[in-house]
């Protein structure tokens, strides 16, 4: 089984989508391996990207025509 971690600093997105994260530029190129396209900026929060599930899984679920099983672990405080 192929497995990532990811420690992040963000905020649920304010454009009402499910899932989707506003993360720093520093943050979405370490979880996602390149930068950020200006289509990605945030909607909602200045100076941050938006980051999709999709973004945390590629490399461990590649393949659009095969299921998986995904455990998925969310830990979250809040920052001061």
């Amino acid at each position: 089984m192929k497995e990532k971690t990811f420690k992040f600093t963000g905020k649920p997105s304010g454009d009402h989508e499910s899932f989707v994260w506003d993360v720093s530029k520093e943050d979405f190129a370490i979880i996602t391996g390149r930068e950020p396209k200006s289509y990605e900026k945030a909607v909602f929060t200045n100076r941050r990207f938006m980051i999709y599930p999709n973004h945390l899984l590629v490399g461990i679920a590649d393949e659009e025509e095969t299921d998986y099983e995904f455990e998925i672990t969310i830990k979250a405080k809040k920052v001061k």
